[in-house]
């Protein structure tokens, strides 16, 4: 099993809760209880990517975060589920964009969302309008902040229907961990008091103590070792901090990195019988990289709205109205999100809504890697390739004006748009080993398993074909729950 987090955990629990011995790669080391994101940062493997107007440069972030748990330690808990539209978009995709299907529909999904939110504690999302019945959760909702409190106003006002964000994060206490106390922005930090549902916390530590799950941190997978086409038997990993080297044999193999990391696995695995890249004989692999399109507006209150902390909940608040939006080109619009900024001088006196849409899933936006450049590892750069639509940033624009639309209607004057980074990678990170039936647009099958392969699945948002625009982690780990599942029905073969 490689990579530890949002979806690796979810695979190498459910396998060892069936009786498998699991051996665990993760590159990244444990965290200690509020580390900072910010403070790791700098010792992340860095990408070449584009910033907006298609300017290379060498400091793309190919990570939602490198750290046992991965992303789910740092982030906000936000675990909303994709609407069933996501499912099949082709109506809502530009002319040139691959197939947007998935190989099921949201309904396969349900089963898997209700046990991942049962699993890890997700609060309830009475209200959603988009998704009903949906609702009941394991947890009581969070309440809302004050700037959720008039943001909610105003967008009631407004005739919207604004909804408490569902978090994997305690709002009473669960699984023998406290409520949130509001003690850290919560996303860019690990809980200080494990009241978040990362991966760790909820699922690995009680896993690792049953005794056939083995866990090796500070270990990069670098090629799949083939030994014959389509059959794996061997991982070799590097210790980046020493450079050591190692070779893991199993019978099966699960990748599960994150959609960058996963994909420049596969085509490192170049070999006699793979030479363009495990799993790549049509070119796919790394193909269709979606980042989300993302952009936050903040506006300023002429009074305080009595919020006293520093710190707090990241977003209480979601609204989902202009999922589906007829302004829109291609008529989908997108996710309004209230969120905070923990590094606001004055947060009492501030509104900031995060607007999030599903962006085209192209041909020509891919993960490749540069043979010719080394990272300091001595492995082939990393590089993201990516461009957004011209007809995402219209779509952004028109979701930005009804951003600021709401916060004007909440009190808020000085309505402005912060920069546009999210070519430079982001925490939302789907797409290059695409998910489907047909092997000319896929390279894995639904269950997970690469189509030209015997014995090697992904389990990561590098399967999604298609991102949609809600944060991605639960629809990641009710996949991963699903592809665990299927490797179980299938066996484990013969080493």
């Amino acid at each position: 099993m490689v990579g530890s987090g949002a979806s690796g955990a979810i695979v190498a629990a459910r396998l060892a809760r069936a009786g498998w011995d699991v051996l665990l790669i993760e590159q990244g080391r444990h965290v200690a209880p509020g580390t900072s994101l910010r403070d790791l940062i700098p010792g992340f493997e860095t990408a070449r990517a584009r910033t907006l107007d298609g300017d290379w440069v060498e400091h793309g972030y190919p990570w939602t975060a490198c750290a046992v748990g991965g992303g789910t330690r740092f982030y906000a808990g936000i675990s909303l589920r994709m609407r069933p539209v996501d499912f099949d978009a082709g109506d809502h995709v530009v002319p040139k964009a691959l197939p947007p299907a998935w190989p099921f529909r949201y309904e396969q999904l349900r089963a898997d969302y209700e046990e991942v939110e049962q699993w890890v504690g997700v609060t309830a999302s009475p209200g959603d309008p988009s998704l009903p019945g949906t609702g009941r959760g394991a947890l009581p909702p969070h309440p809302p902040s004050p700037a959720g409190r008039l943001l909610s106003e105003a967008a009631r006002r407004r005739g919207l229907h604004p909804f408490p964000v569902p978090r994997a994060s305690n709002s009473v206490p669960f699984a023998g961990e406290p409520a949130c106390r509001d003690l850290t922005g919560c996303t860019d930090h690990v809980c200080p008091i494990g009241a978040k549902g990362d991966v760790f916390r909820r699922i690995l530590a009680p896993a690792l103590a049953g005794g056939n799950l083995t866990l090796r941190s500070g270990w990069k997978a670098v090629r799949l070792v083939e030994s014959a086409p389509g059959r794996v038997t061997a991982v070799d990993c590097l210790r980046p901090s020493t450079h050591d080297r190692a070779t893991f044999r199993a019978a099966r193999f699960v990748v599960a990195a994150n959609a960058v990391q996963t994909a420049a696995l596969l085509l490192r695995s170049r070999g006699r019988h793979s030479p363009r890249g495990f799993g790549n004989g049509r070119d796919l692999v790394g193909r269709g990289l979606c980042f989300k399109v993302g952009q936050n507006v903040r506006g300023t209150l002429p009074h305080p709205n009595g919020e006293r902390r520093s710190t707090g909940r990241y977003s209480t608040v979601a609204i989902t109205d202009y999922y589906l939006l007829d302004e829109c080109p291609t008529g989908l619009g997108g996710l309004l999100l209230e969120t905070n900024d923990p590094d606001q001088p004055d947060r009492s006196r501030t509104l900031r809504l995060e607007c999030l849409l599903a962006d085209q899933p192209l041909w020509t936006n891919r993960v490749r890697l540069d043979w010719a450049a080394r990272d300091r590892l001595g492995l082939p750069r990393v590089v993201m390739d990516y461009r957004p639509h011209p007809v995402d940033l219209r779509r952004l624009d028109v979701l930005r004006r009804r951003a600021a639309g709401l916060l004007r209607a909440a009190g808020a004057g000085q309505i402005r748009a912060e920069p546009l980074d999210f070519t430079l990678g982001s925490a939302h990170l789907h797409g290059t080993c695409r998910m489907g039936s047909d092997p000319r647009y896929a390279v894995c099958g639904p269950d997970g398993r690469v189509l030209t392969a015997d014995n090697v699945y992904a389990a990561d948002g590098s399967l999604m074909p298609y991102p949609g625009a809600v944060n991605p982690t639960l629809t990641i780990q009710a996949m991963a729950n699903r592809v665990a599942r299927a490797i179980i029905q299938a066996g484990p073969g013969s080493p």
